[in-house]
């Protein structure tokens, strides 16, 4: 990964850290875990498309503004590079997880790329309206490699 994204994604970590320090993850179901895919879907959707397509305005859509500092559309190309480059084109996901950490909600999805399966997508959304996005990790061992 170039050093921006890398170092990127190590601030979000720590800022996610310390918020979570106080609080244990807590795995959510039943009525909690549907309210969340209930936003938490279609933004992930207008994400990946948004990477598919190359377009930075439907990727960052639904960040907060800091993510959308931190991953700049000047940056947008170096992380579609990454990603679109390495893995192919984003084909499906399953959900894993969504679990909750105080202030921000998380779900882990096992995703299918055209050249990489299975591919792990995090997306951390903030619990507050509107739910933005202020996290977003992809892990395989095709990217470890690089």
């Amino acid at each position: 990964m170039s050093e921006k994204i890398v170092v990127f994604l190590l601030a979000v970590v720590i800022f996610l850290s310390a918020c979570g320090a106080k609080t244990t993850p807590q795995t959510l179901s039943g009525e909690a875990r549907e309210a969340v895919l209930a936003y938490s879907e279609g933004m992930t959707d207008n994400l990946l498309e948004g990477l598919n397509a190359g377009d930075y305005v439907a990727f960052s859509r639904d960040f907060t503004e800091q993510m959308k500092t931190s991953l700049s559309e000047a940056e947008f190309p170096d992380l579609s590079l990454q990603i679109i480059g390495t893995l192919g084109a984003y084909v499906s996901r399953e959900i894993q997880s969504v679990e909750q950490t105080g202030d921000f909600v998380a779900v882990v999805y096992t995703a299918k790329f055209e050249q990489d399966d299975p591919v792990t997508v995090r997306v951390v959304f903030e619990v507050a309206d509107p739910h933005l996005v202020t996290g977003l990790w992809f892990d395989s061992a095709k990217l470890r490699q690089k």
